[in-house]
């Protein structure tokens, strides 16, 4: 690990070579994915990569992420859903820790989901960015 001055403490080289664990968001909503990378990273000790499409992210697996979340509807060019998504990550690497999110209640949506290997399926409601920071710090201790 290469040594770092006090100027480095905020770059995000520092924050993402002090953590152990690497998180990739992907979600269309940018006020969603800051308020999810500064309070991962800053605020729990991840690292983190966040992405506005699948596309992107699949591009960026070659970085093996410790897990991924990701939000079912994603607006975005390369006409994949987020479970789409969840389904090429799975056959890229099997062992990817898995969050889902969505503002779908359907049972069926929740069922394929789960079927897939997804850890957990968080519904989007009034609470769930805190349920979220709880489900990853659960199955994904900053310090394990």
């Amino acid at each position: 690990m290469r040594d770092f001055s006090t100027n480095d403490l905020e770059s995000e080289e520092y924050v993402n070579n002090m953590a152990d664990k690497l998180i990739f968001f992907v979600d269309d909503e940018p006020m969603f994915i800051n308020l999810m990378e500064y309070t991962f990273k800053c605020r729990n000790g991840y690292a983190v990569q966040t992405f506005g499409n699948s596309k992107d992210c699949l591009d960026h697996m070659d970085k093996k992420p410790d897990m991924v979340v990701v939000d079912f509807f994603l607006n975005s060019n390369d006409s994949m859903t987020g479970m789409d998504l969840v389904k090429k990550i799975k056959e890229i690497n099997p062992a990817t820790l898995l969050i889902f999110l969505s503002g779908n209640d359907d049972d069926a949506v929740m069922a394929e989901a789960l079927s897939l290997g997804v850890e957990r399926y968080i519904l989007k409601d009034g609470y769930f960015i805190d349920n979220l920071i709880e489900c990853v710090t659960k199955i994904l201790p900053p310090d394990s």
